[in-house]
């Protein structure tokens, strides 16, 4: 489409908007203007703004640089949704009974503004014009000066003289101590008024043109949120819900808005008689069409002033409820039950769960029903408040998706593979697939994997023309653990404990068995083991590790015993790389712990030191090679009956 297109296109849709917006002004007098109520699901006939918010001097001002609906700044929230604000913990859409309602803001913070805006004339044979709107508001609480806080506003202004209409305005500054406003549970900053009514009498405005604004913003320091929910409703009239006597009722139940303080019902109109301080007012029997009961409303203080509303009892047929014929259909997939909308009903569906939206007309069921299930649709009429309801049954047809493995599913590196898969129900028409791709010629209902390397398997099947799926079935190839092991010492005395230590080690922290088998015959199978050698020698020791999954790897050491255990350095070595007497290290037998073994030239410059046994001196100093001369080695360890010793000697080195 081009630009020229889209320019008509945008013209073209304004014009009519207007067109409605006309035909609205010269229609029926408290008939609310088109989407004052939201309940086309959008923004339409809305002004809405964003900007930042300024404190200049004592002022908040707010500057509007938005004039389109901003994405997480102008949110509209169905009324399938039943989540609940995360601070206040109430619902985010409003319990009035609306399809839609707003939100306006979000708890990001960045001194942001956004409001909405209403404008309308009221028509001029208007005798009774009321409107009713919700809101919620949620405020963190800094402690910052008033002009500088998150707020919220609402007003409804009479747009010739500028004015704001008492009572139903309002300016809330983010404080501890805001009246009617509660502390949250979840944040300790953030206070928060739950859904709250303003009735808004404009009767004395027919004629008039007036503009509902609703303004939420944060703190002027872009680090704390304000943010507000907004819903009108649908009514213009003062007409409360369930004033109407459905076809074939014998009672009925009228009920004033909810969130007000207190109510109270009057028998007539003369106000002779009071008969109810609760919202609604059961009537059994119903009384004649065209009797009228007055209710004043009485907001909590300093939220509006108290208002009179009209039940006006009349009488209207119940609208026609089709839920379709009955349906059998795949449960493996989505389904669409149900028949097109009519205009001006509202419609809802038990029981809900396995529905994607249970509240329009023709909703998805999701897939998994296993057992026929019966639904019942409610249709209300929106105008009457008056319903119906119907019937149908949808039964799943479900496969035998069965399916069994003959053979292990885990596997060492090099092992070959030894499995097979079967589908239960030898009557489906089956497709193999391995990691997501099907298996060219794999349709019968035993499947051999061909391939060696792990894989994730399952079969599609079909049957009565219905698709499902088997479990998948995951072949792994495991690790195989490194088995080692260590002695504290690599020489040991008789007649004293060895501590031999496992360091095996396997990827993925894969549960491991152990089997030590030593050349005596003898096997144990902790993690470490500790032998005393009675007789010296060189003993062979062999680990065996095992995974959990079979695989296995093993390993084997010499110890050496001494059955005289002594210190010892010899007194000369030739650092010469042949392989031969080429590191100075001591022979450390009968020793507990090494503490340091250090190596001084003829100057007392030390060129080597260590505390780990086992490390020598190669006969280097700082990357280069030492002279052949005489060199002082000093050694300090502790026993194995643990006292300490110091010894001192000479080596010389030899090139």
């Amino acid at each position: 489409m081009n630009q020229r297109s889209i320019y008509y296109c945008l013209r073209l849709a304004i014009l009519c908007q207007a067109l409605l917006l006309q035909q609205w002004v010269h229609g029926q007098a408290g008939v609310c203007p088109p989407n004052l109520d939201f309940e086309y699901g959008n923004f339409s006939f809305w002004e809405c703004k964003t900007g930042n918010v300024v404190s200049t001097g004592t002022d908040n001002v707010i500057n509007w640089s938005g004039f389109s609906q901003t994405p997480d700044q102008h949110t509209i929230i169905s009324a399938s949704d039943n989540s609940l604000d995360q601070y206040g913990l109430f619902p985010r859409s409003c319990r009035n009974g609306s399809g839609f309602s707003v939100l306006l803001g979000n708890n990001q913070g960045g001194a942001g503004a956004e409001g909405i805006f209403y404008t309308f004339t009221i028509p001029p044979t208007a005798q009774a014009f009321a409107i009713l709107y919700h809101f919620a508001v949620v405020l963190q609480a800094p402690n910052h000066q008033p002009s500088e806080q998150p707020r919220f506003r609402a007003r409804v202004v009479d747009v010739q003289t500028g004015s704001e209409i008492d009572c139903v305005s309002f300016d809330f500054t983010s404080s501890p101590y805001l009246p009617g406003f509660i502390q949250s549970s979840v944040a300790s900053d953030v206070y928060y008024k739950d859904w709250t009514p303003i009735s808004v009498d404009l009767s004395a405005y027919a004629g008039k043109t007036v503009r509902l604004e609703f303004i939420s913003s944060d703190c002027t320091f872009r680090r704390h949120f304000g943010y507000a929910y907004v819903d009108v409703n649908s009514s213009c009239s003062g007409v409360i819900r369930g004033n109407t006597l459905c076809a074939g009722d014998r009672s009925l139940t009228v009920s004033a808005p909810f969130g007000f303080q207190s109510y109270t019902w009057y028998q007539d109109p003369g106000f002779t008689t009071q008969i109810s301080t609760l919202q609604s007012l059961f009537l059994d029997p119903a009384p004649p069409v065209g009797t009228t009961y007055p209710v004043i409303v009485h907001p909590y203080q300093g939220f509006g002033c108290d208002d009179t509303l009209y039940a006006v009892i009349s009488a209207a047929p119940k609208p026609v409820a089709d839920a379709g014929p009955d349906i059998t259909a795949c449960s493996s997939q989505f389904t669409q039950i149900g028949l097109n909308p009519q205009p001006g009903m509202m419609y809802s569906w038990l029981p809900a769960t396995p529905f994607v939206n249970a509240a329009i007309s023709s909703p998805v069921v999701m897939p998994g029903l296993r057992d026929p299930v019966d639904f019942v649709l409610r249709t209300t009429d929106l105008n009457t408040g008056c319903f119906a309801e119907d019937g149908m049954r949808l039964t799943p047809i479900v496969l035998d998706t069965a399916s069994t493995v003959n053979g292990r599913l885990f596997y060492c590196p090099d092992e070959e593979l030894n499995v097979s898969f079967r589908v239960t129900d030898p009557s489906n028409s089956i497709q193999w697939y391995r990691d997501g791709a099907p298996i060219t010629g794999a349709t019968q209902q035993v499947y051999i994997p061909a391939s060696q390397s792990q894989a994730t398997y399952w079969a599609k099947i079909r049957k009565n023309g219905c698709d499902d799926v088997t479990r998948q079935i995951q072949v792994t190839r495991t690790p195989v653990p490194e088995a080692d092991f260590k002695t504290e010492h690599a020489l040991n005395c008789i007649n004293t404990p060895v501590l031999i230590t496992n360091k095996t080690t396997i990827a993925g922290n894969i549960p491991v068995t152990y089997e030590w088998h030593f050349s005596d015959g003898s096997v144990e199978t902790t993690a470490d083991v500790s032998r005393t050698f009675t007789q010296d020698g060189d003993y062979k020791v062999k680990l065996i590790a095992r995974s959990v999954y079979g695989c296995t790897d093993s390993t084997e050491q010499l110890i050496h015993v001494l059955s005289h255990c002594t210190v010892w350095l010899p007194t000369a070595f030739t650092p010469n790389g042949d392989g031969l007497n080429d590191v100075l290290r001591p022979t450390m037998a009968g020793v507990k712990v090494l503490k340091r073994f250090a190596v001084y030239n003829r100057y007392g410059n030390l060129v080597f030191s260590t505390t780990k046994e086992g490390e020598g001196w190669n006969g280097t100093y700082r990357g280069e090679r030492s002279a052949s001369d005489v060199y002082v080695w000093m050694l300090e360890y502790m026993t194995l009956d643990d006292k300490p010793v110091l010894q001192k000697g000479t080596v010389t080195l030899i090139r």
